[in-house]
């Protein structure tokens, strides 16, 4: 494992985790537990004073979302080893990191929030918070099998073309 599979695999997680916020916080408020739970509940997990509700807090938006990113880089940085051991291309990146997205869904789901925090893992809806497991997956998949391939390239040498000197008569 080298340096630039970990670091694109933090960028790929971190694509992941944004594409994921924006779906848990738009299906919340569409459905009308309110835009800011998911990171409100995120951060409710380590600090009770956050609310549990949709209501705007600057300190568990900005804990919710430390939280949530660290946690899809680290991903991200597992899936793209996996990816690159594997020897993915694109295709298999978004399904490796769907299959790993719903793996963490399920056991986070079922095994760690609960017991962690459950009056937070109570109150985010689990279909939204499945499909936002499977959408972070696929995007950061794809993604680091994308970035890791194009980092292990050697770069191309081009000819260059140098203008000759112009011959006076």
């Amino acid at each position: 494992m080298n340096s630039t599979v970990i670091r694109r695999g933090a960028l790929a997680g971190m694509a992941g985790g944004v594409v994921m916020a924006m779906w848990s916080m738009l299906a919340l408020a569409a459905s009308g537990h309110g835009f800011f739970t998911p990171v409100n509940l995120i951060a409710h997990t380590i600090w009770h004073g956050a609310p549990l509700g949709g209501g705007f807090v600057l300190g568990a938006l900005a804990l919710g979302m430390v939280v949530h990113m660290a946690t899809s880089m680290m991903l991200g940085v597992g899936i793209a080893v996996a990816a690159q051991r594997l020897g993915a291309d694109r295709t298999r990146g978004a399904v490796l990191g769907m299959a790993a997205g719903l793996g963490v869904w399920l056991v986070n789901q079922y095994a760690v929030w609960p017991v962690l925090d459950s009056a937070a893992s109570d109150r985010f809806t689990p279909w939204v918070f499945a499909l936002g497991h499977v959408m972070f997956g696929v995007v950061a998949g794809a993604a680091a099998v994308s970035a890791t391939r194009t980092a292990g390239r050697e770069p191309t040498r081009t000819s260059v073309v140098r203008p000759q000197p112009r011959v006076s008569h």
